[in-house]
């Protein structure tokens, strides 16, 4: 009997990771499939990996006029570590990627709750909690974000802390904070916060005062020094820029006024009613995945600060709800919380009704999100029991994928930003929308929609005639410039 009740949970658990990853296919292989990923981001970031394997640094001239380094923008050295795989699975890295990164997170979360009991479901439970609540399947609808993978070391951080080793912890420290410019803040947090678990262990306390102070001067570093010496602000920063201008206004701005402050993170700012409710509905979604719970665990709570602010203080609505990328990192807190908090409950079957209640609760809640939420969703991008997701109906995809076969790999290329990923993997890519009336590239192609864009009554291509067409089908177009 015993053996069958591990076989069946080791079948469950299997299971959880095999359903988790065919659907996180279906949302982010099946995008990029059918070219419903873009220029921003996964175009960007691809192409930023194709110049760092040929040992250049993007300019960000895919779309903007004038060159930055791409390091100004959002200081992401992921995209360094993980530039040879480009080679590999091409235009598909980054999606392959961030669904590997989850499931590994995943895996974090079923070690390290199973070291805190000895009920082998409990750590299973946890996991299905993570990979299927919102704020983890959004993100693989629309592109990739450095900040999945950044959330996911989470887990693992805490994993090899309590295991007491630290030069892995202490590697997980790196990898968190190299993700982007704003993930050393939270590290902050984090680090803070788990003193209060580990405040009867002096050797585990020095680690993570080093780790908060080394997290602190890094946050200081890159945002207020390195990233204006590379001719920016931060991309992070730039969306809180109407509190201040540099992060020390900010602050003093928010704490000088703390009434105004803590309203904001409940209140639409934009003065726009259609965004009325986007703040309170992301509440309730977390609260139902979990962060009930994590209002008893106070010090994990405290870590969701620097989370909450970068997300409630944002300017546009976009950040504040339940879709995008922007909620990714509240979901290891919330459940590696809220199982340690079922964990003290000392009757087993309590522990299970409770675990099992709240997993239905967050699948529930990410179905919620999914169908009508207050928020921004790209629905034909998430719902994938809906027959529109496995379509494009704007173009003919087998028609496009040839069109692009005759581009030459060396030409530089001017497109829409559907097709911008899938043309990454060259020296010269450019998104028209954005950067059209700059550009010459060799060749160009776009939709019948791009070439009927006006500005102020004018074409936004107001220079057709340089170009000749190598083919169409009346919806879309390659254009060849005509050499002079």
């Amino acid at each position: 009997m015993p053996n069958k009740t591990k076989r069946n949970k080791v079948i469950t658990l299997a299971a959880v990771f095999t359903i988790a990853g065919v659907l996180y296919g279906l949302i982010s292989l099946v995008n990029h499939h059918l070219f419903k990923t873009y220029a921003l981001d996964l175009g960007l970031y691809t192409h930023a990996m194709y110049d760092y394997v040929h040992f250049c640094i993007d300019d960000c001239t895919m779309f903007k006029a004038a060159p930055q380094c791409i390091l100004s923008d959002h200081f992401d050295l992921y995209l360094m570590l993980l530039s040879p795989l480009v080679l590999v699975f091409g235009s598909y890295t980054l999606l392959i990627v961030q669904i590997a990164a989850i499931l590994l997170g995943g895996w974090g979360v079923y070690k390290l709750i199973g070291l805190y009991t000895d009920d082998d479901w409990l750590p299973i439970l946890a996991v299905a909690m993570l990979l299927f609540s919102f704020g983890v399947i959004h993100p693989l609808s629309f592109d990739y974000h450095s900040n999945v993978l950044t959330a996911m070391m989470f887990p693992w951080l805490l994993y090899f802390l309590k295991l007491k080793k630290y030069g892995l912890a202490s590697l997980f420290v790196v990898l968190f904070v190299i993700g982007k410019e704003n993930m050393s803040l939270w590290l902050f947090f984090v680090a803070i916060g788990l003193m209060w678990d580990y405040r009867k262990d002096k050797k585990t306390l020095w680690y993570l005062a080093g780790y908060a102070a080394f997290s602190i001067v890094y946050f200081y570093l890159i945002n207020m020094v390195v990233m204006p010496r590379l001719g920016g602000a931060g991309g992070g920063f730039g969306r809180y820029k109407y509190l201040g201008s540099d992060y020390t206004e900010i602050a003093r701005n928010l704490l000088s006024q703390p009434w105004e402050s803590i309203q904001m993170l409940f209140t639409n700012t934009t003065g726009i009613s259609h965004y009325n409710g986007i703040k309170e509905e992301f509440y309730c979604c977390a609260l139902a995945t979990g962060m009930i719970l994590t209002l008893l665990k106070p010090n994990y709570l405290f870590m969701l600060i620097p989370l909450i602010g970068q997300k409630m203080f944002a300017a546009s609505h976009l950040f504040w709800g339940v879709s995008l990328q922007y909620s990714v990192e509240f979901m290891p807190v919330l459940v590696i919380s809220a199982f340690l908090v079922i964990i003290k409950l000392k009757k087993r079957v309590p522990r299970l009704v409770l675990a099992c209640a709240l997993l239905l609760s967050t699948i529930w809640t990410t179905f919620y999100t999914i169908d009508k939420p207050k928020s921004f969703i790209i629905a034909d991008q998430v719902r994938v029991y809906d027959g529109q997701h496995y379509q494009q109906k704007g173009f003919d995809i087998q028609y496009a994928r040839e069109l692009i076969k005759q581009i030459p790999d060396g030409a530089s290329v001017c497109a829409g930003r559907m097709f911008v990923p899938h043309l990454a993997l060259r020296p010269e890519v450019y998104d028209f929308y954005a950067v059209a009336p700059h550009v010459r590239a060799n060749y160009m192609l776009v939709t019948t929609h791009y070439l009927e864009l006006e500005r102020s009554g004018k074409l936004w291509m107001n220079y057709r005639d340089e170009y000749e067409t190598v083919a169409t089908d009346g919806t879309l177009y390659l254009l060849r410039r005509i050499q002079p």
